[in-house]
Parts: structure tokens; C-alpha cells; sequence
């Protein structure tokens, strides 16, 4: 069976502080940090409330800009409907284009998160034992806004429907795999001739009380409030100590070679190769040598027909954590050995934070910028002086490199390793 060629015709993504890709590529490009104190955080007394969040300001232009709906969406419904509006102009394509061909909806999103308030609502319909009445509850109609009248495929569904999609839906809650594993589904089942057109991505808004609370009690976030808050996101570095959360989201277009062809669209990239494997060693870490990260790179690539020579730039996955980021550094070195000092690494996560889910959506259309522009973009707070592992080529300021291959790394917590091979149009 013929595989067919996968193109990405379009991409539109909202991050913290950037509401296009290209102003977050020129923010970090610039070295600007999307990292600061959140207002909510601050409120509730969280001993360190740095994050990255998309601010009341970006709320109110999403909210303006959806398409017209019965009732207000919830947010990560009208995140998902003001992006799907931009990349389909991005890509030119209509919404009926997608109800004219074999075409798919794929999206990563973890688990939606209630806030106090819903909590503190539900908790009104409590018993003697803790036990919530439902019947009650949903009788009180609040079933729309609050914590249980929710799921983790909500925005899939609304997309689906917005673009009239009967062939494919999928949602990933692959914990920080899931961006990357969504595309990377999108990629394969094009590449298989089952559909010709897809919208992918992923959206996480993890900038939230109970996130924080979890991460906070795993040892997992940064803990360092004396440092400025540009400065606490330190992938790679002797003294980090955890990630910064955050929130943030991104779809791409992609669709068969013969079908961009068809419609004359601009192909702006293309997925090359695509892995995902399951380690079941341990929830909050990989084994300690990288061996299986290595393993889950080495696939993708062998995927994409291509040998590790042949990859100019890894956007590692990077997120600041004692554990995964030593896992992802002996990766690379067991992966490119000799060829290692060749190949230029960055970590958006440096400047965004982590954004779980979104982060591998996101990373991914920052690499594809990259390699249309030529440009490696800088880590922010790396001093190769005070590196775990200097002998990575960590740019730290925006580099101009020709290069054909980007890899693009999602580790999720679960052992659950994604990569994606992207390359020029």
C-alpha cells in the first residue's frame, strides 16, 4: 500500500502573553520570558504563584472572536473554536471543506480542572456522609457551568461539530505527551490513506488551583520564589529544580500531499516520521540512563526514513525537572554520539512554561517557524558554565541555522514518550 506524503497548510496557536505564533516567535526570538506572577495565585497565598497564563485581556479577544453559539462555551470550547477560526484562514480552507473530504478531528486535553468555586458549589448538595446528590445537583441547572457538566472531549465535540466532521474524532490525555501524540495520530492515519484532511493540536489551561496544588505536592514545580519570575524555568541547568505550569494551546492543518495539491494550498511544512512508546517503568520518571527516551527518538526518525545525521535541531521536551531533563540529555548523547555537537537544541519551555498537553502542540508549530526561517530560537537561563551537560549545543541567543529535520520530543508523565519528525516544506 502506497503511504501518502503529510503536509501541514496551516497553524494558529494562543500562549501566554502572545495571542498569533508569529508574536510568540518573535517574543522568544527576542529572549522575552512569558513567565510572571499570576493575580489568582498571589490571591490564594501560593508560596510561589509564578506561572504562565493567558491573561483577562486574551480571555476577552477569545471570547469576542468565537462563532456564534447557543450560551456561553466554556473556555477551553471557545479557546478551541477562536483557533479553529485563524487556522482555517490560515491554511484557506473553508469549514465546509472538511464535510467534502475523509477528514479528522484530533486533540489532546487532560483532565478539566473545577476551581474552588464549582467545588464549593457542588459541595451544597452534600449529605451527612459527603456524598453528592446528583439528581439534585443536576435538577439545580448547573449542569452547564459547573464541574460535573464537563468532559475531557468537550472541545473535541465542539470542533467536530463547527467543521461538520463524521469520519474521525479523537481526544489524547496522554498527561504531557498528549499535544504530540494528537498530531502524531492526525500524521498516521493521512499517511495511511483512511483520511485526506485533519485539524490537530492540543490545549491545556493548567494555570489553575488544583494543578498547582497536585504538582506542587509531586516536588515537581519550582519552588525558588526568591527568584525573578523570567528566571525560574531552568531547563538543563545544575540548579534547576522543577517547572513552572502553564497553559496554552495550538492546531495545525495537515492533509495529504494530493489533496493540498488539488486545492492549490500553501504547504508551509511536513511531518516526516512519528514514534509513541510506553515505558511502564514509573509515573514521574524515565529510566535513568534515557535508553527508553533514546529508543522513542531513534524510532521517529527511523520512521521518517531518515538516519540521526540527518536531524539539524531537536526541540527537546526540557522542562526544567531534575529527572527528565538529565533522562533526555543522555538520550541525545546515546542518540547522536559523535554527530551530537552538530545538532543545535532547543527549550521553548524555558520561556512558556509547561503547558502539559499544550506544550507538544505548541512546540510543534514553533518548529516548524524555525525550520521555514531558518532560525534556532535561544533557551532562556542557560550558561553552559553551570550546565549539567555543556556539550549540548544550547543557543542562548536566536541562532541562524540552515537545517531539513527538526525533532520534536514529548515525554509524559505515565511513560508515555512521543516524537515527531518534522522537516521543510
Amino acid at each position: 500500500m502506497r503511504e501518502e506524503d503529510v503536509v501541514v497548510t496551516g497553524y494558529a496557536l494562543v500562549a501566554p502573553q502572545a495571542m498569533d505564533a508569529d508574536t510568540l516567535f518573535a517574543r522568544l526570538a527576542n529572549g522575552q520570558s512569558s513567565l510572571r506572577e499570576h493575580p489568582e495565585f498571589v490571591r490564594l497565598g501560593f508560596a510561589n504563584p509564578v506561572a504562565g497564563y493567558l491573561d483577562q485581556q486574551q480571555w476577552q479577544a477569545v471570547q469576542a472572536g468565537v462563532s456564534a453559539s447557543d450560551g456561553e462555551l466554556p473556555r477551553q470550547s471557545a479557546l478551541i473554536d477562536y483557533l479553529a477560526q485563524r487556522v482555517l484562514v490560515h491554511a484557506g480552507l473553508a469549514p465546509a471543506a472538511f464535510a467534502r473530504a475523509a477528514s479528522g478531528v484530533f486533540l489532546g486535553a487532560n483532565k478539566f480542572n473545577a476551581s474552588g468555586a464549582e467545588l464549593a458549589e457542588v459541595s451544597r448538595f452534600m449529605d451527612d456522609q459527603a456524598c453528592v446528590d446528583l439528581d439534585a445537583y443536576l435538577a439545580a441547572g448547573e449542569q452547564g457551568r459547573a464541574g460535573f457538566g464537563r468532559r475531557v472531549d468537550q472541545q473535541t465535540r465542539h470542533l467536530a461539530a463547527l467543521l461538520d466532521v463524521r469520519e474521525h474524532t479523537s481526544t489524547h490525555s496522554d498527561a504531557c505527551a498528549a499535544g504530540t501524540t494528537a498530531i502524531g495520530s492526525a500524521f498516521r492515519a493521512i499517511r495511511r490513506g483512511d483520511i485526506d484532511l485533519a485539524v490537530c493540536g492540543a490545549i491545556d489551561l493548567m494555570a489553575s488551583e488544583f494543578p498547582y496544588y497536585s504538582f506542587n505536592n509531586l516536588g515537581a514545580l519550582c519552588a525558588r520564589a526568591d527568584w525573578p519570575a523570567a528566571a525560574q524555568s531552568r531547563p538543563f541547568m545544575n540548579d534547576r529544580c522543577g517547572f513552572v505550569i502553564s497553559e496554552g494551546a495550538a492546531l495545525l492543518v495537515l492533509e495529504s500531499r494530493a489533496h493540498a495539491e488539488r486545492r492549490g494550498a500553501q504547504v508551509r511544512g511536513r511531518v516526516l516520521g512519528y514514534a509513541n512508546c510506553c515505558e511502564a517503568q514509573k509515573i514521574t520518571s524515565s529510566s535513568r540512563d534515557g535508553r527508553l527516551y533514546a529508543e522513542c527518538m531513534a524510532a521517529a526518525i527511523a520512521d521518517a526514513g531518515l538516519t540521526p545525521a540527518a536531524i539539524g535541531h531537536v526541540n527537546a521536551h526540557g522542562t526544567s525537572t531534575p529527572s527528565n531533563d538529565r533522562c533526555e540529555a543522555l538520550a541525545l548523547q546515546t542518540l547522536f554520539g559523535e554527530h551530537l555537537a552538530q545538532v543545535s537544541i532547543t527549550a521553548n519551555k524555558s520561556a512558556l512554561g509547561h503547558s502539559l498537553a499544550g506544550s507538544g502542540a505548541l512546540e510543534a508549530v514553533l518548529s516548524l517557524m524555525s525550520l521555514a526561517r531558518g532560525t534556532v530560537l535561544p533557551t532562556l537561563n542557560y550558561d553552559p558554565q553551570n550546565a549539567e551537560f555543556p556539550a549540548l549545543n544550547i543557543p542562548t541567543q536566536a541562532r541562524q541555522q540552515a537545517f531539513a529535520a527538526v525533532l520534536s520530543n514529548s515525554f509524559g508523565f505515565g511513560g508515555i514518550n512521543s516524537s515527531l519528525v518534522l522537516g521543510r516544506a
